[in-house]
């Protein structure tokens, strides 16, 4: 079942006096957004303004409850098998422009409403309150939920071969996740032999077929 017909579920309720009880109990609806189709025609520039759109529409519902809440700088910078990340300290959001352009319907509707949700936490809960929260703990999923209708889901299934400059997985015995390049790669496939520093067991692998890989990077 897609994310976009998965019924959200409310599942936490904080206190009257905690700073994202103004969220309510109920699932919000979500941001309104083009078709997939629509997403595919558009030009580069013009999926860099939807890009910008788009944090923005989720940065206005967040004022309406939270009118504190300092706006974050927008960049495509980000590189690798990570679709996003948010930065308080620094007050930016950044993201990856490759996974964008071949994700684009997924990336607007469900990784930007996810990262601007970690900066409401950030600045709401955090900067605010002077406390420390897990990333995607209850007050995270409690704003994906209720203010932007969306599953609190904590990774991503893009494809990120193309995008990521190490794409083969390998693995060892304390379940440390090692990602070669495809030079090293091939040193491995020929019998060169690397250990985990955290373990000494040899690497084996590879885990996967990055033609056909989907991560679960956030």
């Amino acid at each position: 079942m897609s994310s976009s017909t998965r019924r959200v579920v409310s599942r936490h309720r904080f206190a009257p006096d905690h700073a994202l009880a103004r969220l309510g109990e109920a699932p919000a609806t979500p941001l309104p957004l083009a078709d997939a189709a629509a997403l595919e025609a558009l030009t580069a520039p013009a999926l860099h303004a939807t890009l910008e759109a788009q944090v923005l529409a989720c940065l206005a519902r967040a004022r309406a409850l939270f009118p504190e809440l300092r706006m974050p700088s927008v960049s495509c910078r980000l590189k690798g098998r990570t679709a996003g990340t948010a930065d308080s300290a620094r007050q930016r959001l950044r993201f990856n422009w490759q996974l964008l352009s071949e994700n684009r319907h997924h990336f607007l509707s469900q990784t930007v409403p996810h990262e601007v949700a970690h900066w409401v936490v950030m600045e709401v809960v955090e900067r605010a309150g002077k406390t420390r929260v897990k990333p995607h703990g209850p007050e995270w999923q409690q704003v994906m939920t209720n203010l932007y209708g969306i599953p609190p889901e904590v990774t991503h299934r893009m494809d990120v071969s193309t995008a990521s400059p190490t794409p083969w997985a390998y693995g060892c015995g304390c379940d440390t996740a090692h990602y070669f390049s495809s030079r090293r790669h091939a040193n491995a496939q020929r019998g060169h032999r690397y250990r985990c520093r955290r373990c000494g067991q040899e690497l084996s692998g590879p885990l996967n077929d990055p033609a056909r890989n989907a991560s679960t990077a956030r």
